[in-house]
């Protein structure tokens, strides 16, 4: 029987892959950074063998841990699911291909993909619109920026690295801090008022074997972050702009490419790539668009048809919806948290995991209580005399 290593099994997405490959009879080791007790994919009834990997320093110490792994246990197939996991899966894929399968970008093509100053240049040149972007390369660059409000943050992990500014002076504080913790370029672009909706490929050697696409509806935080409240969508542009994207790449893997739909242009417009697999996973299976069973099959070099995807409508209980509750609290909310005819990722033959979240969600609903800042941590645009947020 086929033998799976799924990488970062804590995240949810980790955990849809652990449910998805195990239901189907494979058997399953997840692996994560973080301890057994914290992690939810371990909790599942799939996963049969746990590792977890102490005193990581870096990628390369990441890659060696995760090498002595796969020759001591002979998998068949290596999944990651994080950012770091495919940075360093992609740096060392030769030598993690001389002991499993996998599927992943080559190093350059992940470079762009995961580099937004890179990511936004390489769009341009295929003219997929772009927000007005400027890298900046010192403070004296600030001064060429005109027009609020901005949105700066850094080339990589724009989840963490990200700020908003309404004024030259949010605008510089907001740089001083980005500059300590950012290891890549900054930039600043233009805020774009509008919807959030995705481009989800699955891609062989450059060949787009099989697709989705979605809209968000809510999110947490609610300045923007993981979807806590997504559905299946389809335009016919959006699919256009992301497959060029990504076909000019000759991508490899799994990626979702992020647009925002710009309601003063009226176009999509690229926010960026996450060359990885994406948070809302549940959603795609759930649509039909089972992507951790397709990536199986590539490593392996098995056959698979892509029959497109259904709409469906889809929420994060915990603890997503639940902390959009409390910083959104109202009767609207409590109802669409409350209504059971939204598909979750409550899995009641596979309980102990949601059972975990909602241990984790008791606990972040509290923080939140205490510290209400939580709900903005990228600060807020305003506009005129009432806050976007």
């Amino acid at each position: 029987m086929t033998k799976v290593l799924i990488l970062d099994a804590g995240n949810k997405n980790g955990l849809a892959c652990i449910r998805s490959l195990g239901e189907k009879g494979f058997i399953i080791g997840g692996a994560s950074t973080t301890s057994a007790f914290r992690n939810q994919g371990f909790y599942s009834k799939y996963c049969k063998y746990k590792h977890v990997l102490s005193e990581i320093r870096d990628r390369d110490s990441y890659a060696e841990k995760l090498l002595d792994i796969l020759k001591a246990e002979n998998y068949d197939v290596l999944m990651p699911v994080g950012l770091t996991s495919y940075l360093t899966v992609s740096k060392y894929k030769p030598e993690f291909l001389a002991h499993t399968n996998l599927v992943i970008a080559d190093g350059d093509a992940m470079q762009i993909a995961s580099n937004k100053d890179k990511t936004m240049e390489f769009a341009d040149k295929l003219d997929i619109p772009i927000p007005e972007t400027t890298v900046i390369h010192s403070e004296s660059d600030l001064s060429r920026i005109s027009k609020f409000p901005v949105v700066i943050k850094s080339s990589d992990d724009a989840g963490t690295f990200v700020k908003y500014a309404n004024n030259s002076s949010e605008l510089t504080k907001n740089y001083n801090y980005l500059k300590t913790v950012s290891h890549t370029n900054i930039i600043v672009q233009e805020y774009i008022r509008g919807f959030g909706c995705g481009f989800y490929g699955v891609y062989k050697n450059g060949e787009l074997k099989a697709h989705f696409m979605h809209k968000r509806l809510k999110e947490f935080p609610l300045t923007g972050g993981p979807s806590a409240m997504a559905e299946s969508y389809f335009d016919d542009e959006l699919f256009r702009l992301g497959k060029k994207l990504m076909d000019g790449l000759k991508w490899n893997g799994p990626v979702m490419v992020e647009f925002k739909y710009d309601l003063k242009d009226n176009r999509y417009k690229l926010m960026e790539v996450n060359p990885k697999l994406w948070g809302s996973l549940d959603l795609t299976i759930a649509a039909g668009v089972d992507v951790p069973k397709m990536l199986v099959d590539i490593a392996l070099g098995n056959e698979f048809e892509f029959k497109g995807y259904k709409y469906v409508k889809y929420k994060w209980l915990f603890p997503d919806m639940l902390l959009v509750l409390i910083s959104q609290f109202g009767l609207a909310n409590l109802k669409e948290f409350l209504s059971t005819n939204l598909k979750t990722n409550i899995d009641l033959r596979d309980i102990k995991p949601n059972l975990f979240e909602v241990v984790l969600s008791v606990r972040d609903g509290f923080n939140l209580l205490l510290h209400p800042q939580r709900k903005y941590p990228h600060g807020k645009i305003k506009r005129g005399e009432a806050n976007e947020f």
